[in-house]
């Protein structure tokens, strides 16, 4: 029988822009970007448990790890960006077509089950209220 087990909660911050419906979201903006994992498989005989919720979090930290404080940038676009100042320029590229919350969800959950090698579920949301929700594969 298949479980699915979730660890919520986790957070990063990031900036991006996006071709959203105004022009403003066009300005480069930061979110707090909230992240939800689950994942589902069988319970191990052995251990009773799909997967230690402890390997769950070590996984999505990790993971987080290369978004948090980072200006996210579609690959397409990375050439077009040009920062300078006093401080640390630290981009993500995604291969993808925006750094949409989508786009970032959908990164997130390929990462993650890259890790884990179990089906995912990954809710990114940016602000309280606004999510994308992916399962992968």
């Amino acid at each position: 029988m298949k479980v699915k087990i979730g660890v919520e909660g986790f957070a990063f911050d990031s900036s991006h822009y996006t071709l959203g419906s105004s022009d403003k979201c066009m300005s480069l903006h930061g979110h707090t970007f909230r992240v939800d994992v689950e994942v589902e498989g069988e319970v191990d005989e052995r251990t009773g448990m799909v997967v230690d919720f402890a390997v769950i979090k070590d996984v999505v930290k990790k993971v987080l790890e290369s978004w948090d404080h980072s200006l996210i940038v579609p690959e397409h676009e990375v050439d077009k960006v040009k920062l300078n100042g006093p401080f640390k320029r630290r981009i993500k590229v995604v291969k993808a077509s925006a750094g949409t919350t989508e786009c970032i969800a959908i990164k997130l959950a390929e990462e993650i089950y890259s890790e884990l090698k179990l089906p995912v579920k990954v809710k990114v949301y940016e602000g309280s209220r606004s999510y994308a929700l992916v399962e992968y594969p």
